[in-house]
């Protein structure tokens, strides 16, 4: 009789159906952006840099050139973009701004998209070119652009 119930039991496990269950996570990673000046331990997405002229100014009518004015660093998960605008209106069109010797280009209030990129870490130089006999150019001798890192 013991054997005929080892039996029965054993069938019993045989013919039990066996059953899988899936799961599916989802991890959502932040973008997580931060612009820097070479050097500085202030970062974040949006930076003001203040630049003063060390050069003489020449005549009016004339541009100052400040090459490798400023060094900024890029740290980025995710594709981004570098944007510089105008710390103020006043002075639109009173600064250029180039990167790796390329050609100069205008700052506007909308914005300038000065360099571009994959996820990692970055070094951007700029150079300066600053319109002295520009309208709007109040003869001070520090300018301040805002830089940003968007993406």
């Amino acid at each position: 009789m013991l054997a005929m119930v080892g039996m029965v039991a054993g069938g019993a496990l045989g013919c039990a159906k066996s059953t899988t269950a899936g799961a599916q996570a989802t991890f959502v990673i932040p973008v997580l952006a931060r612009l820097s000046v070479q050097g500085a331990k202030e970062s974040g997405r949006e930076i003001p840099v203040a630049v003063e002229f060390r050069t003489p100014t020449p005549d009016p009518s004339g541009s100052v050139e400040l090459r490798q004015v400023v060094s900024l660093v890029v740290r980025s998960n995710a594709p981004w973009a570098l944007v510089v605008r105008p710390h103020d209106l006043s002075s639109q069109g009173i600064v250029e701004v180039r990167t790796e010797r390329g050609e100069y280009r205008p700052v506007r209030p909308e914005g300038l998209v000065l360099a571009a990129g994959m996820p990692g870490v970055y070094e951007i130089v700029l150079d300066y070119r600053v319109h002295v006999g520009a309208a709007g150019w109040n003869g001070e001798r520090a300018l301040t652009l805002i830089y940003a890192i968007e993406g």
